[in-house]
């Protein structure tokens, strides 16, 4: 008998329930058609390593002598460590100088306790890990080989404080795939931790067989080997230059800026001593041209138009003058305002003019009278004593007046005095 929906939802449930558990949400599949390849590269003969009492797998850690002059990296992985323990590649030389501590077959968790119960005899300046390719058949899931190694590399930052980490290589017996998802967890978790990582995974592709021993798992001696070899002192390098500390550079003052062809300015002609203020008991005299004039008389301050006299009144000081280059505009004022100008406010010098002086009144001569009505009289000089107003008479001593006088009329005209009979 067929079996209903309720049956096909019922199981579906429980492949959800177990993906979560296991927790494979999300993970992709391997493709049904991936098979397995074989390398083609060279590897040497297996040589036989103790066995270490923690994990009971092969275990030989490989320290270099020490030198003053050579920064000493420890490098921990598993059995791709083999062919540089025994010697067969030689690591590459310079400043730097690599131990190996190599425990083939071991995951991320027997690898933790290798290091919590190793006994270094020389302290490193720096610690690479070697990313474990084991977990990619040890773990279940990559969640739970993620588990084990951050627990792995919390126990070697317990150790040491310089510690960067690598990808692991990658094997022709697995998916491409399934090796992407792990790595891109081992690389979440150093990142989590704030541990540098670098990926290798691109240095090493698929298609070329001679970079694997015939198991399809570990590098060849003669190819493969040699690139993990430049990887490793290029990362631990670049690592070691960058957790350097820097050193301290004292700030100092900016030196001021000096050109370095300073222009000269040459000027011909005298040189013009600069006035000095004037004092508070000089007038300054202020012209239309804008040039100031010092003076202490007065007598000339009203001789131009253009001039102005400026008057400035400081704190507790008398009164002083300064320059003023307002043109001057001259304003007549009739003699009533000037008289009440000069009582409110009497000014300080005393040929101020406020048109109340009175003045000789010159009247002008008028022409002459003509001949045909001039009028001829015989006067005396002592019957006109009196002489006419408006008229000049100019006598001097010993002087002789002749017979015939000329007489100037004046508006007034006075009557001339008759003449007894």
């Amino acid at each position: 008998m067929p079996r209903g929906k309720s049956h096909r939802r019922s199981e579906a449930a429980k492949k959800r329930v177990e993906a979560v558990r296991l927790g494979r949400v999300g993970i992709p599949k391997a493709s049904s058609d991936f098979v397995p390849v074989r390398g083609t590269g060279l590897r040497h003969k297996v040589k036989t390593w103790p066995t270490s009492d923690v994990t009971n797998h092969c275990h030989k850690l490989v320290i270099p002598e020490g030198t003053s002059d050579k920064k000493f990296v420890l490098v921990i992985g598993a059995s791709h460590l083999r062919s540089f323990v025994d010697g067969v590649v030689v690591m590459a030389s310079g400043d730097i100088q690599f131990g190996f501590m190599s425990t083939p077959g071991a995951s991320a968790a027997d690898l933790r306790l290798e290091v919590l119960n190793a006994v270094i005899p020389r302290e490193p300046d720096a610690v690479c890990i070697m990313a474990p390719s084991n977990n990619l058949t040890a773990s279940r899931h990559p969640e739970e080989a993620g588990q084990e190694f951050e627990r792995y590399l919390l126990a070697v930052c317990s150790r040491w404080s310089k510690v960067f980490c690598t990808g692991f290589v990658p094997r022709l017996t697995e998916s491409r795939e399934k090796q992407t998802v792990f790595q891109q967890e081992f690389h979440r978790r150093s990142a989590k931790l704030g541990i540098p990582y670098y990926e290798i995974a691109d240095y090493f592709p698929l298609d070329d067989l001679d970079l694997w021993c015939p198991d399809g798992i570990h590098l060849s001696d003669n190819h493969g080997m040699h690139i993990l070899n430049h990887l490793i002192w290029m990362f631990a390098y670049e690592f070691m230059e960058l957790s350097a500390p820097k050193p301290l550079v004292q700030s100092q003052a900016t030196p001021p800026y000096k050109s370095r062809f300073v222009p000269r300015v040459v000027v011909k002609g005298e040189e013009r001593s600069r006035p000095s203020s004037p004092l508070p008991t000089e007038w300054t005299l202020v012209r239309s041209s804008r040039k100031r004039n010092l003076s202490g008389e007065s007598d000339c301050l009203f001789d131009s138009p253009k001039k102005r006299v400026v008057h400035h009144q400081r704190e507790h000081s008398p009164v002083a003058f300064s320059e003023c280059v307002i043109p001057s505009n001259p304003v007549c004022f009739s003699p009533a305002i000037l008289v009440a100008m000069e009582t409110v406010s009497p000014s300080a010098t005393q040929d101020v003019c406020t048109g109340t002086e009175t003045k000789p009144v010159e009247h002008p001569i008028k022409p002459s009278v003509s001949k045909s009505r001039r009028v001829r009289q015989k006067v005396s000089a002592a019957s006109c004593a009196t002489p006419a107003r408006g008229a000049e008479l100019l006598l001097a001593e010993n002087t002789v007046v002749p017979k015939r006088s000329r007489i100037f009329v004046s508006d007034a005209r006075p009557a001339c005095p008759r003449v007894a009979s």
